[in-house]
């Protein structure tokens, strides 16, 4: 096996045999992409994802007035794409930036359509892979409907603690959806708390 974050990814979601894990693999390609470099850029055509192999990525869309969001981070193990413009094949919405040197397993989508018609395993491990991205959409609605930009970022840093020191605050205030300077506050407040316990 050339790949085992591959088979650390998806065989969790299914049963897939031997031949098929081979079939998969022949399929790929492996891209380098460089620091600050583009997997994906705005109106390019959506047509493959990846696995990430090494490195960190981020998802940015940049809003009517110039602002950028950054929707998500991808780091070692995880798909890395633009989903929701491939289902509704649009141009790409998203930036899919390399925050580091990276990695990434490349599959383009007649690369899944070849799979998913030489066996059925691939039907349903896609379909699992379909209802865990909609899981993690729905979860990240409801902590921004739930809970405070404080909370949100003690839950991200529980989720993703192997990103500290691998993504720029500025980043981390786009993906909770305030200010590098509401984010620097909140750390501010930490710290004096903190210091205060100390005493």
């Amino acid at each position: 096996m050339r790949y085992p974050k591959l088979y650390e990814k998806l065989a969790p979601l299914g049963p897939i045999p031997e031949h098929e894990w081979e079939r998969a693999e022949s399929l790929a390609k492996e891209q380098g992409v460089e620091r600050k470099g583009l997997f994906l850029r705005p109106g390019e055509a959506v047509d493959r994802f990846g696995l990430v192999l090494q490195g960190v990525f981020r998802l940015v869309r940049v809003s009517a007035r110039g602002a950028e969001m950054v929707k998500a981070f991808r780091s070692e193990g995880d798909l890395v794409g633009a989903y929701a413009e491939m289902l509704m094949r649009v141009p790409s919405m998203t930036t899919i930036e390399a925050l580091e040197p990276s990695r990434v397993l490349v599959f383009r989508e007649q690369d899944i359509q070849t799979l998913e018609a030489a066996h059925v395993c691939w039907v349903r491990v896609l379909r699992r892979v379909a209802e865990r991205h909609f899981l993690m959409k729905e979860r990240r609605e409801q902590e921004f409907l739930e809970f405070s930009a404080e909370e949100r970022l003690d839950m991200f840093w529980a989720e993703h603690p192997h990103l500290k020191g691998r993504v720029p605050q500025r980043d981390v205030a786009a993906y909770l959806g305030i200010t590098e300077v509401a984010l620097s506050r909140i750390m501010s407040r930490r710290r004096k708390r903190a210091e205060s316990e100390a005493d």
